[in-house]
């Protein structure tokens, strides 16, 4: 089995995986004091649940104290490769596969392999792939995933309803996304554009390249053409200058803005990208300031070669250092985490559908889940069997993102060529990968 059927089978098997039992397996209290250290990244509903969830496993565990560090996206990185540097990272730490390889080294993060041999890190009802998710090249297990993400678009369902503009089906096409934004874009009201323009989007790119019959990487070299590049380019360039888009300048404001200041949550643009697990905050928002107005999830277009879509994990690493009552602990709250049916249940699939099989089903089914959170999980089973999963090596994510965006910039402020910008994206991210 090559590494994409592996990655194809591993999706698959996350897709509503039936088990009867839901049941509370946390780890019983420790008795020995400890304290530790806890990063994450995330806005403020995130952070409520997490502190909801940390503040049940302390109550149960009155001799463990976690100190809370959390930080927006950009920010937990890089205070993690600062702690890294100084050895001084936290004893728990929030990570992601497409992330995990510069920090995929026993001298930052502790190999989980041993723990999860002899039962004290507790994976029950992850499957084996997912778990693979968290390995490093070095083939040592580092994370243990707790969410399973995807990237697709986020729209006002209201607008489109009142539109009367047809909803696409699942199986849309690049082709059927601008025809949407022509049709839609003389109902909205004014100042909503119809799309945002994700021309400098990484996730959204990703979903072009592959959906167009190229893989992102191989053997650790940008492994698409140039010409894929600049035909993403100009698709986001046509549509900007017919006006379907927001513009160069307002392109860039958007760029990490938070979940209360983006573009669909201030009503600026009909559909941008967001990720699918933000859903539920993002109508929250909308619910307070445009009350009646509702979000919801489309998939990111298909291509020839059908769909692109990428998927991840999320999950829970311990950083080198942490051992004896430190390193008990540490065990413990992941177990916590991710095997506590009321911690699944406060998190609800926050930070991508909940790994572990008998919560997703129960999230999928329970009556007291969420619109929005139902519909991600919904969407994600009906996309998963297609998914076609990047393999990430060392910064080729973080490199990807740096140079779409600058490059992508230059094309829109007439600074280069599509040509001339697609030759140096794909120069730039090889440099850095090599």
């Amino acid at each position: 089995m090559n590494r994409r059927q592996f990655w194809r089978t591993s999706v698959s098997a996350l897709a509503f995986v039936a088990i009867a039992a839901t049941f509370n397996s946390a780890t019983p209290a420790l008795a020995e004091e400890a304290e530790i250290r806890f990063s994450w990244w995330g806005g403020p509903g995130r952070n409520d649940k997490t502190n909801q969830i940390l503040e049940l496993f302390e109550a149960e565990n009155p001799g463990i104290t976690v100190v809370r560090e959390n930080s927006d996206w950009p920010g937990h990185w890089d205070r993690l490769t600062i702690q890294a540097s100084a050895g001084n990272q936290p004893c728990t730490i929030q990570m992601q596969n497409r992330r995990l390889e510069p920090y995929a080294s026993p001298n930052i993060l502790r190999p989980l392999d041993d723990l999860v041999a002899d039962g004290r890190l507790d994976v029950t009802g992850i499957a084996e792939p997912t778990l693979e998710t968290g390995r490093g090249t070095d083939g040592n297990l580092y994370m243990i995933p707790t969410g399973v993400f995807y990237f697709a678009m986020m729209m006002n369902r209201s607008a489109l309803e009142a539109s009367g503009v047809e909803e696409p089906p699942i199986d849309w096409t690049w082709d059927d996304l601008a025809q949407l934004l022509r049709e839609i874009e003389p109902t909205l009201p004014e100042g909503m554009d119809a799309a945002h323009n994700m021309g400098q989007e990484a996730n959204t790119f990703v979903g072009w390249v592959q959906s167009h019959g190229h893989q992102m990487f191989e053997d650790n070299a940008v492994a698409f053409p140039s010409e894929t590049v600049v035909e993403w380019f100009e698709f986001w360039e046509a549509l900007r200058n017919e006006g379907l888009t927001n513009s160069a300048e307002l392109m860039t404001e958007e760029t990490n803005a938070l979940m209360e200041n983006s573009n669909i949550s201030t009503g600026s643009v009909f559909i941008t990208e967001r990720p699918p697990n933000r859903l539920g905050g993002h109508q929250a928002v909308i619910d307070t300031v445009r009350p009646g107005d509702t979000l919801g999830i489309i998939p990111y277009p298909n291509g020839p070669a059908g769909s692109g879509m990428d998927v991840g994990t999320n999950g829970l690493s311990i950083g080198a250092g942490c051992e004896g009552a430190q390193l008990d602990a540490a065990v413990a709250w992941i177990n916590f985490f991710t095997q506590d049916e009321r911690a699944a249940a406060i998190y609800e699939s926050d930070n991508g559908v909940v790994s572990v099989d008998r919560f997703q089903t129960a999230q999928a089914q329970g009556p007291n889940t969420s619109a929005p959170q139902r519909e991600q999980i919904e969407v994600f089973a009906r996309l998963a069997p297609d998914a076609k999963p990047v393999i990430w090596t060392g910064n080729s994510y973080g490199a990807l993102q740096d140079s779409l965006y600058r490059n992508y910039q230059a094309v829109a402020f007439g600074l280069m060529s599509p040509e001339e910008a697609a030759e140096a994206l794909i120069e730039e991210i090889n440099d850095q990968l090599q």
